[in-house]
């Protein structure tokens, strides 16, 4: 073989090595003819119009003869698939995908809207700007993050656990910012989420329960007070009494139009009655100086932390130093309206008493309750431990009148 053929044999092998190397790594081009579309040539080469839009830019489907299209890239990435569930449609998984119905529907050939469980989808294409990358094969589009609302309308069945725990809060918070009396609460009232819309009343003057006062008048005997029935409202009770809301609301120090069944109200200026502090001490007869009468929680008195400010914040109760597993008493009979866990005091009991009086037991190993349960002055309720944010065992105790957060040492007269 001479020189000459020898060359002519390696250039041939070669040219032959570099046209597969082409045809295999190249991409693959179309010229337009005269009459073709984008939805034509998708059909010829198997492709779906959106992907040929993609290869190409293109931003419509104008194309003009003589035009070269790639219809098919050797790098070109791989479809991104997801099996139909049951409840999907393809409206929400265009939205999950971040991609359009069209696009779905030309990616997967789809003659109608209809779609099966179990049914595969190419919902994109690995590389293309309508997918975001995260930790899995496929992401979503990052939702907009939900400002928390300023408030919560109660709904039917609703408790405060449930809103605290909806809201990611503590139900002592929202005790806090509602200044309120009591856990139960009423279809529509408004319970804000945020310090700052209720006010306390300061016209501490009026009995704390009011009885039925009526006065004599030319147009016969006038009812001074009247009990909220369950459906009524303000302009009901304005309506039915010849008065009006502005003036149920300045008798009463309202701070809202929201009342609650069994709550009694002035339906006069209560100033105008005259010997008010002897009705207001008819109203009290009865009611025992209870404050007097509370026990310790705890079976020794060593206190970590008082109540009042601390490090520029108002600690509401006091702290009493203590071994775990140490018994928690209930300082007075009552109720027990919550037994769980709040988020700075770990493991907490909640107990209400008569006269708008709650006491708080935070911080507690374990406790021994049960939301419901009534119970007896002495009763175990908890043992002490140091869950939540306590550095220490110890039992965190609170004393709160109408939800208002006082000393506890009015209440326990046995501390020094």
């Amino acid at each position: 073989m001479t020189i000459s053929r020898l060359f002519i044999k390696i250039f041939s092998s070669l040219f032959l090595l570099i046209f597969v190397f082409l045809s295999l790594y190249a991409d693959t081009i179309h010229t337009v003819q005269r009459g073709e579309t984008l939805t034509s040539i998708s059909k010829q080469y198997k492709i779906s119009v959106a992907e040929l839009k993609q290869l190409n830019k293109l931003k419509n489907d104008n194309i003009q003869a003589g035009q070269r299209l790639v219809v098919q890239k050797v790098n070109n990435k791989k479809p991104i698939k997801y099996t139909v569930k049951a409840g999907d449609n393809l409206t929400s998984i265009s939205k999950r995908f971040n991609t359009s119905i069209k696009e779905l529907s030309e990616w997967n050939n789809l003659k109608s809207s209809n779609i099966n469980i179990n049914q595969v989808l190419i919902v994109s294409y690995e590389g293309m700007d309508t997918v975001n990358k995260s930790n899995s094969s496929i992401s979503r589009a990052t939702p907009k993050k939900q400002e928390k609302p300023k408030f919560h309308i109660v709904k039917k069945g609703d408790t405060l656990s449930d809103i605290a725990n909806k809201y990611s809060m503590d139900l002592l918070e929202i005790i806090d910012y509602n200044k309120l009396t009591d856990v139960n609460i009423q279809p529509s009232q408004r319970i804000w989420l945020e310090d700052g819309h209720v006010t306390e009343t300061k016209s501490e003057k009026l009995p704390t329960n009011l009885p039925s006062i009526t006065r004599k008048s030319e147009s016969g005997t006038r009812v001074l007070t009247h009990t909220v029935k369950r459906g009524e409202n303000l302009y009901r009770i304005a309506l039915n009494n010849k008065v009006t809301v502005d003036q149920l609301i300045a008798w009463n120090g309202l701070s809202s139009l929201n009342i609650k069944a069994g709550q009694v109200l002035y339906l006069m200026d209560v100033s105008s009655i005259k010997n008010l502090e002897k009705i207001v001490e008819t109203s009290r007869k009865g009611i025992p100086e209870i404050s007097t009468q509370s026990i310790l929680p705890v079976s020794q008195i060593k206190i970590l932390s008082e109540f009042g400010m601390r490090s520029g914040r108002l600690h509401k109760g006091i702290d009493f130093a203590g071994s775990p597993g140490d018994p928690i008493y209930a300082v007075l009979p009552g109720k027990v309206v919550f037994s769980g866990i709040q988020r700075g005091f770990g493991n907490v009991v909640i107990i209400e008493h008569n006269n708008f009086i709650m006491t708080v037991y935070g911080h507690n190993e374990s406790n021994l309750v049960s939301v419901g349960d009534d119970i007896t002055q002495g009763h175990l309720i908890a043992t002490l431990g140091s869950t939540g944010n306590a550095s220490a065992p110890h039992l965190h105790f609170e004393y709160r009148v109408r939800g208002v957060a006082r000393n506890p040492k009015e209440l326990l007269k046995q501390l020094p």
